[in-house]
């Protein structure tokens, strides 16, 4: 019993829960940003698909043009929400993200697809 009281006392002790409790802290703020950006990007996909296939007609574009448009609005609003332009995988996230919700309302099974979880 005597050695599982000194190693309370190594556990507990200042110069080694400050550094554990710095460790866990940032671990928690990396964890936050990642679910945080893939959210902004699940979120800001879905409004600018749906923002693009109201106006498209009036603007006079299709196909191709459509995913162009995509991300040149896609990029303008993740600056203003990250404070940064998108990197390539952030891109290519938004890019299938927007692919696969076209295809879902083409199918009809975008129903409640603000209420999924962002993977």
């Amino acid at each position: 019993m005597r050695w599982l009281k000194v190693l309370w006392n190594v556990i507990s002790s200042e110069s080694v829960m400050e550094p554990l409790i710095i460790i866990l802290v940032g671990y928690a703020l990396q964890v936050y940003q990642r679910n945080r950006k893939y959210q902004i990007i699940a979120d800001t996909t879905i409004d600018i698909v749906d923002y693009i296939e109201e106006h498209y007609k009036e603007w006079g574009i299709k196909g191709d043009q459509k995913m162009e448009k995509f991300i040149e609005l896609f990029v303008e609003e993740y600056k203003k929400a990250i404070g940064r332009v998108p990197k390539g995988e952030e891109l290519q996230t938004a890019r299938l993200r927007a692919e696969a919700h076209v295809q879902r309302a083409r199918r009809g099974d975008a129903i409640n697809l603000r209420n999924r979880r962002v993977a």
